[in-house]
């Protein structure tokens, strides 16, 4: 295999960002809600970072032929292996077993948005709903069926 280094160079590339996300992410569920979208704009580009080896990544799976994507696939029983493939497989094992603790810390990671966007929201009816409120006093008048007199521009008469 004539890209087999460069291959598991990018392999281990790409499990190294992801180690780096898993940190980034791990402490998500437990931030302030003012430090949440920072540590989201830092896992986005991680994350597109990993894709870009994937592309690379990509392409010299391609050129290396069906056996390597077996491989990097796990599409394949490893015992049946090549010693190279036998090391792409075992390197690319490595980066899923990173992938795969990510994902059970995204379940809470999706419900802190969650109640991040419940909060905003129940403080944003709460400000509309609000009698001094301009929204609280066009509610008021739009449940009563009466309405302002000319000139009222907000203020109570």
């Amino acid at each position: 295999m004539k890209n087999l280094e460069q291959m598991l160079d990018l392999l281990e590339q790409k499990r190294l960002f992801f180690l780096h996300y898993e940190r980034e992410m791990e402490d998500l569920p437990l931030l302030p809600s003012e430090e949440m979208e920072a540590c989201l704009e830092r896992g986005a580009n991680l994350i597109k970072r990993i894709e870009e080896l994937d592309g690379r990544l990509g392409q010299l799976i391609q050129q290396e032929g069906p056996m390597a994507r077996s491989a990097v696939n796990h599409e394949c029983d490893r015992s049946q292996l090549t010693p190279d493939l036998g090391r792409l497989y075992d390197a690319s094992m490595s980066v899923k077993a990173v992938a795969n603790r990510i994902l059970r810390n995204d379940e809470l990671i999706r419900q802190r948005i969650a109640f991040e966007r419940e909060q905003a929201l129940d403080k944003i009816k709460e400000l509309n709903s609000r009698s001094d409120s301009v929204a609280g006093k066009y509610q008021k008048y739009t449940q009563t069926g009466s309405r302002p007199l000319p000139g009222w521009q907000g203020k109570e008469i």
